[in-house]
């Protein structure tokens, strides 16, 4: 027997595009990565004695599937200050990590066949998380000239008899755009009007840097048909705890838990209740883990649209940013692996985040390292650049 006897769901995914940066990158001592979207800081020591108090009291067994009870409680309570929306036990369910909360809602709401739009350009697992349901992703073309904002028309021409999702994230990864309350009314009435639900992905909601966002789970008729998922990795620097969670209506949610409690029966208990703990603790250093990743990418920023033959779009929030790049736009996997081999830094080519017209010539950087480095890393980037001109 061979591959050809397992499953094509999950046979035709493709391994992640930065799998194969960070091994070649293995090649060199001195690698700047701005490669994968990891905060750099640890979990905050209050959060992991916390934790730790609770499993050396018993917290080691299995939750309840649907979640820890204390943190359910006041996830619920922030979500309904956060939206307005009077969710009650039957919305929420606890997830381990987003990216579990993506799969399961995927398997959930999606039959064979079936196709989810999605604005481009996108987190690029996205289309792993379809095919394994046996769907497909869309990726609707957006412009780069239009701050990657979608209009009404592209989302109609994306539209087919199949399509029964429509994906967002905002704030993006990669482009760091946030969607326009205008843009999340166009984008309410439209999912309406086909009768799409909608998936809502607000990782990167806690990292803002200017007014807060806002939810499409907010607009009239919108509650009953989006899911909104969220994960404590990005905001509270916790990505090895693997804690996330799904709000929605209670039509999916229940049974969307058939699959929680058949793939992993509960999230772990220790991680929940360090997410309990971080959440309702002090909220300084979080709020400085903003600040950082603020400085970090308007560092960045001011430094490529310096550069001759950069463009890039002012991140409104997460810690990416997604240049377009004149020199990379024949091949940006090519550009990138050039400028790791001769440069040693690794960034990732903007290829696997949207159709070619959207993201030909773009790149996405991490701003996950210190100030300095991203300093160093974008002077190598000039040098890079100045030498091929």
């Amino acid at each position: 027997m061979d591959s050809k006897s397992l499953n094509s769901r999950v046979t035709a995914q493709r391994f992640s595009v930065i799998r194969d940066m960070v091994a070649r990158a293995k090649a060199y001592d001195d690698v700047i990565s701005l490669s994968i979207g990891e905060p750099d800081f640890d979990t905050p020591a209050f959060v992991c004695e916390a934790a730790m108090r609770d499993a050396m009291k018993g917290a080691t067994h299995y939750a309840p599937s649907h979640g820890d009870e204390d943190l359910r409680a006041a996830l619920l309570q922030e979500i309904r200050r956060k939206t307005g929306i009077p969710y009650a036990d039957e919305n929420l369910l606890i997830t381990t990590g987003a990216m579990h909360g993506l799969l399961a809602v995927m398997l959930t709401i999606l039959s064979a066949g079936d196709e989810v739009i999605c604005p481009a350009p996108c987190f690029s697992d996205y289309q792993g998380h379809c095919g394994l349901a046996g769907a497909t992703l869309v990726m609707v073309p957006t412009k780069f000239s239009e701050g990657f904002i979608p209009s009404r028309e592209d989302l109609q021409a994306c539209l087919t008899p199949r399509t029964k999702a429509l994906l967002i994230n905002s704030p993006c990864n990669p482009s760091g755009i946030v969607l326009p309350p205008e843009t999340l009314d166009m984008m309410a009435e439209f999912a309406i009007e086909h009768d799409l639900i909608v998936i809502s992905d607000e990782v990167y909601d806690r990292i803002v840097f200017s007014a807060p966002i806002e939810s499409i789970a907010t607009r009239p008729g919108m509650s009953d048909r989006t899911v909104i998922l969220n994960s404590f990795s990005k905001a509270y620097a916790m990505t090895g705890w693997r804690v996330g969670f799904a709000a929605g209506p209670a039509w999916i949610m229940r049974e969307m838990i058939k699959v929680l409690s058949y793939s992993i029966a509960s999230t772990n208990s220790p991680g929940q209740r360090a997410a309990f703990h971080a959440m309702t603790g002090p909220q300084d250093e979080f709020l400085a883990f903003v600040d950082a990743y603020r400085r970090r990418t308007a560092l960045a920023y001011r430094r490529l649209i310096a550069m001759p033959g950069v463009r890039c779009i002012k991140p409104a929030g997460t810690f990416y940013l997604f240049p377009h790049i004149e020199a990379a736009e024949n091949d940006s996997f090519a550009f990138a692996v050039d400028l790791l081999d001769k440069e040693h830094i690794v960034v990732v080519p903007g290829f696997p985040f949207g159709p070619e017209q959207t993201v030909r010539g773009c790149i996405r950087l991490a701003c996950t390292v210190s100030e300095e480095k991203i300093a160093e890393a974008m002077d190598r980037l000039e040098h890079y650049l100045t030498r091929r001109s």
